[in-house]
């Protein structure tokens, strides 16, 4: 009897497999406790350098698993096929270059067009009196 003839819902079918990797990648990355969920970062909090999140599409019996380790400026993309439980790596890259690009494939404006906008329409500042 397979999920379908239960009725789990595409949240059961593709929540469960992030939420199973969630819990799991902490471990095997050797952290050694599970995820906290934050809004925003505690100042001075150590968080080894590693993000880990998954999406999935509708429809499909394979996710994304992303990993970004911020300390190499690197990231992977693996996709995992929970029907044949297979993970494949489908991209890895280092980033640090990526980042030092002032613009890159952008649709006009361009930056230098929207700094020079900025800088010729930026108030004199006030003088004291």
């Amino acid at each position: 009897m397979g999920p379908s003839s239960v009725g789990w819902g595409p949240a059961a079918r593709y929540g469960l497999p992030g939420l199973v990797l969630g819990l799991v990648l902490p471990w095997m990355l050797g952290t050694g406790r599970a995820p906290e969920a934050r809004a925003q970062g505690s100042p001075g909090l150590e968080t080894h350098g590693t993000i880990a999140f998954t999406t999935a599409t509708p429809g499909s019996t394979a996710s994304l698993l992303y990993l970004v380790d911020t300390r190499s400026q690197s990231f992977a993309v693996y996709r995992v096929d929970t029907t044949r439980g297979t993970v494949k790596l489908e991209a890895a890259r280092q980033y640090r270059g990526d980042l030092r690009l002032t613009e890159f494939n952008n649709l006009p404006p361009e930056v230098a067009a929207v700094e020079a906008m900025v800088a010729t329409t930026t108030p004199a500042k006030a003088v004291k009196r």
